[in-house]
């Protein structure tokens, strides 16, 4: 376990700009289950497994949330038609 944290503080001062599990669910309301569902299940968020460390590419969150965005048309525009 002193490893796992050795081996998280290390890539946190190396790739400070990666987002951890925890960070990305509290982006995107996502539970940490879900996040590790998916990458069990090879779906969801890219992301980069470095020894046991799990890090996030924060383009790669911003992509994710961009796909989520629902497109809805102005009220004004439906009634013209």
């Amino acid at each position: 376990m002193v490893h796992d944290h050795l081996e998280s503080e290390m890539l946190n001062a190396v790739l400070p700009d990666l987002l951890t599990p925890e960070e990305v669910a509290a982006i995107t309301s996502l539970s940490l289950d879900t996040l590790a569902q998916w990458r069990s299940q090879k779906r969801g968020i890219p992301y980069l497994k470095i020894g046991r460390v799990v890090r996030y590419d924060p383009a790669e969150v911003e992509a994710y949330l961009e796909r989520c965005r629902v497109s809805v048309s102005d009220p004004r525009e439906r009634r013209r038609k």
